[in-house]
């Protein structure tokens, strides 16, 4: 039997993001993924700026970076290829120059293709993260201890019994962990179907560089996208396809992608092809019991917008750190419940968005914009009712920390960049009497905590314009982060008994359950046990002939 604290089941993006996360905030895993390999068709390519935020948290922006490609995040508009641009519209990506202002990141385009072996070598990096390919989830139960799974190697077809105390399930669009819990999907599950043709070809020169993150054609003979997938000639045609119509033969898939460049002598080599069924829809529940969907299984989106796999790699930053204050004992598994809550309005938004529903909420306000809701937030003394905003100063309870360069222990951080295995407090120069008692209520509670100070920089003309400007407070109000950089609390300017202002914010949303006056009515929080991934034993799963006669 194998032990362990969470089996992800799927090892796309999202289930590879889960592992690294997981193992960053010392949690073992264990994930599992029926194919013998990572990705081979480009899929998902753009990565925006929040995810490259993530990425930077978790130590792998700079090899996803350089497994990137070179486009301007725009959809240049065409007859063809080949004609002239009769439109350029934007994709929802801000440039560099406005990404600055926003992040200490901006984001990329790289393939999925690209991607998956770069998170796989990183999750495989981490002692506490198992990875097994070919290896299938067959069935499961949940019981009051957790989950127990029957996983089967495809390969030597041997099993083994999984004993994990929660599981995510990140096995896409048509997850069968989803199916098994009874979850409906809520939206509209046919929008059409897309033949997608990967192909290799020298467009460069047709197309004109700098090369565009898409090229929108449409003529008397066909429609669709292309799209660079690589920088060395490798490109996607997609265009809609009735789900009866016969399949084209290599010559005329060859005849479409000449169709839609406008030139015919180019040399175009194919390399794949692949029906796509498109859908819009959401999970009617992202949770059962001790089981939780992320990405495509608990969201499918149109590839319009390209915020699948961003919304996708969000919703599992905001699990990993609930999953881990749990099982290392400094949260009540109450908590868990806020993932959903936080989670399925941002994939609902996104879902709409993505068929052109929302056509007010931007891109850069869908990747930067969600402000939770939620018990696991403090009272917001500005609400929102939509549950995003236009990324902007001065931020508001609820929203991703604003990004702030700031002199950390002699080096220059941004607050996007902060640790985050535990809660963090920022205080100004002048609210500096929170840090001491924040530590001692985290100290009681056992709660990681970590104070940091912040420096007005040339910029500001002191610690009061700073944390107006970016927190729309007084200085002397401290700001207190989650893990995953959502601001959950503003300290009140001053306090009789500050340790347990702060013990009692603490302990709210973590679900704590704390509800003494006085420091020493508080109890330490107890650190339950937790398995590394340790197996035993082996079972092996019937062959055909065996269950016959």
């Amino acid at each position: 039997m194998t032990t362990t604290s969470v089996l992800i089941v799927g090892g796309g993006p999202t289930g590879l993001a889960t592992s690294i996360m997981l193992s960053r905030l010392g949690i073992p895993s264990l994930l599992v993924e029926k194919h013998a390999g990572t990705a081979t068709h480009p899929k998902a390519v753009g990565i925006s700026t929040r995810t490259m935020e993530i990425f930077r948290q978790l130590g792998i922006d700079d090899g996803v970076r350089g497994a990137s490609i070179d486009l301007a995040f725009v959809n240049s508009i065409r007859e063809t290829l080949a004609g002239p641009e009769l439109g350029r519209m934007t994709l929802g990506y801000p440039d560099r120059e406005v990404a600055a202002t926003l992040s200490p990141t901006n984001p990329v385009a790289c393939p999925q293709d690209h991607l998956e072996p770069v998170l796989l070598a990183h999750a495989r990096h981490h002692d506490l993260g198992a990875v097994r390919f070919n290896t299938e989830l067959m069935s499961f139960e949940q019981d009051e201890r957790g989950v127990e799974a029957v996983i089967v190697d495809r390969q030597t077809n041997r099993g083994s019994v999984v004993r994990a105390r929660y599981m995510v399930a990140a096995d896409g669009a048509w997850s069968g962990v989803r199916r098994k819990l009874g979850i409906a999907m809520t939206g509209n599950g046919s929008l059409g179907e897309h033949l997608s043709i990967l192909f290799r070809a020298d467009l460069a020169p047709i197309a004109h560089e700098p090369l565009c993150g898409l090229y929108s054609v449409r003529n008397e003979k066909v429609s669709g996208i292309l799209m660079p997938t690589s920088g060395d000639g490798r490109w996607i045609f997609a265009t809609p396809w009735k789900h009866d119509a016969p399949l084209p033969d290599p010559c005329g898939l060859v005849d479409l992608v000449h169709d839609a460049v406008g030139v015919r002598d180019v040399a175009v080599d194919v390399v794949d092809a692949q029906l796509i069924s498109l859908g819009a829809q959401v999970a009617e529940r992202f949770r059962e019991r001790h089981v939780f969907l992320v990405g495509d299984a608990a969201h499918r989106m149109s590839p319009s917008g390209g915020m699948g796999l961003n919304t996708a790699i969000a919703a599992a930053h905001n699990l990993t750190w609930k999953l881990a204050a749990v099982l290392e004992g400094w949260a009540s598994p109450a908590l868990l419940d806020t993932y959903e809550v936080e989670r399925k309005p941002v994939g609902e938004r996104n879902v709409a968005r993505s068929v052109g529903k929302m056509p007010e909420l931007t891109g850069i306000a869908a990747d930067l914009g969600a402000v939770y809701s939620s018990s696991a937030i403090g009272h917001a003394e500005v609400e929102t009712v939509q549950g995003w905003v236009k990324p902007g100063l001065p931020a508001r309870i609820g929203e991703r920390v604003p990004h702030l360069w700031i002199d950390r222990n002699g080096r220059r951080t941004s607050t996007v960049d902060l640790p985050r295995r535990g809660m963090i407090l920022l205080a100004s120069t002048e609210g500096e009497a929170w840090c001491e008692p924040a530590a001692t209520a985290a100290r009681l509670l056992g709660v990681p905590l970590e104070t940091v100070v912040v420096q007005a920089r040339a910029s500001f003309a002191s610690a009061e314009h700073l944390w107006h400007a970016y927190f729309g407070i007084d200085s002397r109000r401290a700001v207190l982060l989650r893990p995953d950089g959502h601001i959950a609390w503003y300290s009140p300017e001053t306090a009789s008994e500050p340790t347990t202002v702060v013990a009692r914010q603490l302990a709210s949303l973590l679900q704590l359950g704390v509800k003494g006056t006085a420091t020493t009515q508080l109890p330490r929080a107890k650190r339950p046990s937790r398995p590394r991934t340790i197996t035993t034993g082996e079972w092996r799963r019937p062959t055909r002939s065996s269950t016959q006669g």
